[in-house]
């Protein structure tokens, strides 16, 4: 099984539309525990491309989200 994470981006911005693959859509994880560490350490990235929410998927499956990448 592998993980991924799913971007919803409602406003494009130019970091965001050209750098979407270096910030790591598509990117594949061994573990949810990967996938989650990844995330808590690129998401302010993720937010400042424009991406408002992410949802973890388990191949096919969604394991949660859609989530928003809000800072509280």
């Amino acid at each position: 099984m592998s993980y991924s994470w799913v971007f919803t981006q409602s406003r494009v911005t130019v970091k965001g539309a050209e750098h979407l693959g270096e910030l790591g859509a598509g990117q594949q994880f061994e573990s949810q525990e990967e996938a989650e560490a990844w995330l808590s350490e690129n998401w302010p990235e993720l937010q400042d491309a424009g991406i408002d929410e992410v949802t973890l998927m388990a191949d096919d499956d969604v394991i949660y989200g859609p989530m928003g990448l809000f800072e509280e």
